[in-house]
């Protein structure tokens, strides 16, 4: 029942690790594209193609059944849950990250480096390009290690994980919806419909500002953890040897 109530009220919950986080992503994607889709409607030659669908075969004839069908936008939402789940299925937050580096500038500046100073092991200049390259698997090795939300005991406190846990959420919400409404400003003008398309793309430089910020946020939750993996002498140590291996 809880986690229902947390995908139908995703604004409610704090992920407690990254599924859930996956899960508040995919039910915001839902509501985004369910609003936008409700919103194309007002194009009459949108809401006419989703009347057709609407009404077509053994589907017109399971939705006539549902009371006040015709204003509750049922192409919207199978469109919008389609959208939920391809977004959960293929991280639509990570491939947003990918092609715009998001991760990879906050993993090696904001993680990787802090955290090598405070071991001992600062990166000098010609060592900056092994630390992007090997950026993936010196997260593993010196951070998820010990700030995993799946491990049982994490030597990071578990309060501090889920904050960060937290707040990457809302980034990624916010980043997301921009996204969502950005496609949805360029499928309005596309049809002809300028003034839904300056709608959305408001909507979506809200989203923006949003973002920025929370990003401040995210740094502000990596430190605890980094101070806490520095602090601990044998996974000082560890880590320190990682950093030395570049």
């Amino acid at each position: 029942m809880g986690e229902l109530i947390a995908l139908l009220l995703p604004f409610l919950f704090a992920p407690k690790d990254y599924n859930d986080l996956l899960k508040k992503l995919a039910s915001f994607a839902f509501y985004w594209t369910y609003a936008i889709t409700l919103t194309l409607r007002e194009n009459q030659s949108v809401d006419s193609f989703f009347n057709e669908i609407e009404s077509w075969g053994t589907i017109g004839k399971v939705v006539s059944i549902i009371p006040h069908y015709d204003a509750l936008n049922i192409s919207g939402f199978f469109i919008a849950f389609a959208v939920a789940v391809l977004t959960h299925t293929f991280r639509l937050h990570d491939r947003i990250s990918d092609v715009f580096g998001i991760r990879r500038r906050f993993d090696c500046k904001h993680i990787l480096m802090p955290l090598a100073e405070r071991v001992g092991s600062p990166i000098p200049n010609e060592k900056r390009t092994a630390l992007v390259e090997n950026r993936d698997k010196l997260m593993r090795a010196v951070f998820y290690k010990y700030a995993s939300s799946r491990a049982q005991n994490p030597l990071v406190d578990r309060h501090d994980i889920e904050h960060a846990l937290s707040a990457w959420s809302w980034f990624w919400v916010f980043v997301e919806g921009v996204f969502y409404f950005i496609v949805g400003a360029l499928i309005a003008w596309g049809i002809g419909s300028p003034n839904i398309a300056l709608a959305f793309l408001a909507v979506a430089f809200v989203f923006f500002i949003l973002a920025l910020g929370q990003r401040p946020r995210l740094n502000r939750y990596a430190l605890p953890q980094i101070d806490a993996i520095a602090a601990d002498p044998t996974a000082s140590y560890e880590v320190r040897m990682q950093f030395n291996a570049l």
